[in-house]
């Protein structure tokens, strides 16, 4: 029981330390562009929600490959496979759609409180969603796998890792677009 203990302590401690990086990284990456990203009002409302919905999207697929992995009814090889394919094509549509709901958000907010009329924040923040889910499907699901044939439990460290990767892939989609918007 104690062996049992000591490897669930460690998967869980490691995975917090990564996204504790990860949240460094993001947040100095924030802090070096910070002039770029809030050049535009509407930036103040869009960030704080983009930031949360990559790791919140992600770690829920990873979270359902795991619990299909354990239940059998997903084989631990990434191949074509209608579940696995199910989970992604919703997880990036679902991304999608919340992130142009944002983006709409945010310019309501930005016409209504400060009158300013910028349409393009909708677009970044589908285009900046839609690089970062680019990123962070595939890299949930390759590590989602590769835990689970490595015998580690996924749901100790993809929490952690995809909020440290959603985070810096985020905060780097949206210097990225805004850069060349």
């Amino acid at each position: 029981m104690k062996l049992l203990f000591d490897k669930e302590f460690d998967e869980i401690l490691s995975g917090q330390v990564i996204s504790l990086i990860g949240g460094l990284i993001a947040g100095i990456l924030l802090a070096v562009y910070t002039d770029n990203l809030l050049l535009i009002p509407a930036m103040f409302i869009l960030i704080p929600g983009f930031l949360e919905l990559r790791g919140n999207i992600s770690g829920s697929l990873s979270s359902r490959l795991s619990s299909g992995l354990f239940l059998g009814v997903i084989k631990p090889k990434i191949k074509n496979d209608h579940l696995l394919n199910g989970n992604v094509i919703a997880s990036f549509i679902l991304t999608i759609l919340i992130c142009a709901i944002l983006g709409l958000l945010a310019f309501l907010f930005e016409y209504i409180l400060f009158g300013i009329f910028y349409i393009k924040i909708i677009f970044i923040a589908v285009f900046a969603g839609f690089i970062a889910n680019a990123m962070l499907i595939p890299l949930s699901v390759y590590f989602t796998f590769y835990l689970f044939r490595k015998g580690h439990d996924p749901n100790n460290f993809m929490g952690a890792i995809l909020t440290a990767f959603g985070d810096v892939a985020s905060v780097v989609s949206l210097i990225f677009v805004v850069m060349i918007l």
